[in-house]
């Protein structure tokens, strides 16, 4: 499909990932967490006294990689998201989901793999900014996916095919939003780079189970190790091993794989090296 096909064009032209690599960057994180888990209220239990600077931020920071998105043609920021790292300091040190979910999480998970701690990660603040949050039903989550988000893809789908043979915006001028799948995408495009960066190979995530659903209807595939959690609301705790994802993103949208591995050139060196099923699978296009 046309669309498939410019989908990095459109990535590249309308968004931009920016590492939050200086305090002023990580401070625009903040300011975003805070307005929308503290001012909009969505999730349950949060204060605005807590934090009187209006920055949200915890004690996981210190041990975090994060990015904004960024829509380049308004220079307005689309959203943020984190990646919590094994703590440097004390690598026996545990991840949220696993202080949260306790006895009930599926640790010998990990253990069976052969996964060192080093090589995970648990992807949090997963955040999209209200005014990018704007259709039916998105205001409600933090990462504006809607209960129905199946029928809302749908009629995307059938819009941005309208909009691309006429090339022309909506009332609105949303043409360029229309032709993305969904503003979460554009955060995993920082969540790969940031775990290639920093040599991961697995993924936790604490989710509402819509997400995870959200998140496979594009070949991101979870596997749920908890039963659902009170924290911050219904969640259940998900893992995610990184070389499965990749392969099945490919199998359900190669050009969303091209998009995440940016051009295939993200994760090459362990792919080819200790997963050549998947090389296979990808194509000749993984380079070294």
């Amino acid at each position: 499909m046309e669309i498939q096909h410019n989908l990095i064009d459109f990535f590249s032209q309308y968004f931009e990932v920016v590492p939050a690599d200086t305090p002023q960057k990580l401070q625009q994180c903040y300011r975003l967490r805070y307005e929308v888990y503290y001012k909009e209220g969505i999730l349950p239990g949060n204060n605005l006294e807590d934090y009187p600077d209006g920055l949200e931020y915890d004690e996981y920071d210190r041990r975090s990689v994060q990015c904004l998105l960024i829509h380049k043609p308004k220079q307005r920021i689309v959203g943020t998201v984190r990646i919590i790292l094994a703590d440097p300091d004390q690598q026996d040190n545990k991840f949220p989901l696993e202080t949260v979910a306790g006895d009930l999480l599926i640790s010998d998970v990990i253990s069976h793999n052969k996964i060192q701690r080093s090589q995970i990660g648990e992807v949090s603040r997963l955040i999209i900014a209200p005014e990018f949050r704007a259709r039916k039903g998105e205001d409600q989550r933090p990462y504006g996916v809607p209960d129905d988000f199946e029928n809302s893809l749908q009629k995307n789908e059938r819009r941005c095919r309208s909009d691309f043979r006429s090339q022309r915006p909506n009332q609105r001028g949303e043409v360029p939003r229309r032709m993305f799948p969904h503003a979460v995408i554009g955060l995993f495009v920082a969540v790969m780079r940031m775990s290639d960066e920093h040599n991961l190979t697995c993924w936790f995530g604490a989710m509402e189970p819509v997400c995870a659903r959200f998140l496979r209807s594009f070949g991101i595939y979870f596997e749920p190790v908890s039963p659902i959690l009170d924290y911050h609301g219904r969640r259940q705790g998900y893992i995610g091993f990184i070389p499965d994802i990749i392969k099945d993103i490919y199998r359900v949208n190669p050009q969303l794989g091209t998009l995440l591995t940016e051009n295939n050139i993200l994760f090459s060196g362990w792919v080819n090296d200790q997963f050549p099923a998947l090389s296979r699978v990808v194509g000749t296009t993984l380079q070294v």
